[in-house]
């Protein structure tokens, strides 16, 4: 299997995959008002299997002059900065950062081919028992640690796209769980 992970710094406006991830939505278009009245449905009872969760949290990270979006989130125990890139199919740690966490690097095993800006290396899978951007709590995030060549972690997919929302302004990132 072939991972994939953007290390080059790029701009949000230039990235398709995340304006077609930024446009999508798990319920499809919101009705017009005018829609909304007119649809009218019979009243259904519905059989909760699992605790139904409702949560507003919402975070919103200020674009750094060099026109990133850096955060410090909570990876398991551990405070770590992240780049965060909507290019990269996971969350991608450091050696450090993955000690950090909690995560021991000399008993993992190397075995995931990973392309970085530096060429092809393998990588180690992990999973992190939860990352959190401020009130925003994601739990059991995979992640990869990446021996050579990432030189931050990078808050990747495996947490964005796990969120209801991620909005990208001219001045802000909005992440909404």
């Amino acid at each position: 299997m072939m991972a994939c992970i953007g290390v080059a710094a790029y701009t949000l406006n230039g990235n398709e995959r995340f304006q077609d991830f930024m446009a999508s939505s798990p319920d499809g278009p919101a009705p017009t008002i005018d829609e909304a009245a007119t649809q009218t449905a019979p009243p259904q009872i519905q059989i909760l299997t699992q605790p139904t969760i409702y949560s507003s949290s919402v975070v919103s990270i200020l674009k750094s002059p060099d026109g990133q979006f850096w955060t410090d989130a909570r990876a398991n125990s551990a405070t770590i900065k992240f780049l965060i890139d909507t290019g990269a199919s996971v969350v991608a740690l450091t050696p450090g950062d993955a000690l950090r966490a909690g995560h021991n690097v000399r008993n993992m095993t190397f075995d995931v081919p990973v392309s970085t800006a530096n060429g092809q290396v393998f990588a180690a899978r992990i999973l992190l028992k939860s990352v959190s951007v401020g009130a925003v709590t994601i739990r059991d995030v995979e992640a990869l640690v990446i021996p050579e060549g990432l030189s931050v972690s990078l808050l990747g997919m495996s947490f964005l796209g796990r969120l209801q929302k991620v909005e990208a302004t001219q001045s802000m990132m909005i992440l909404r769980l």
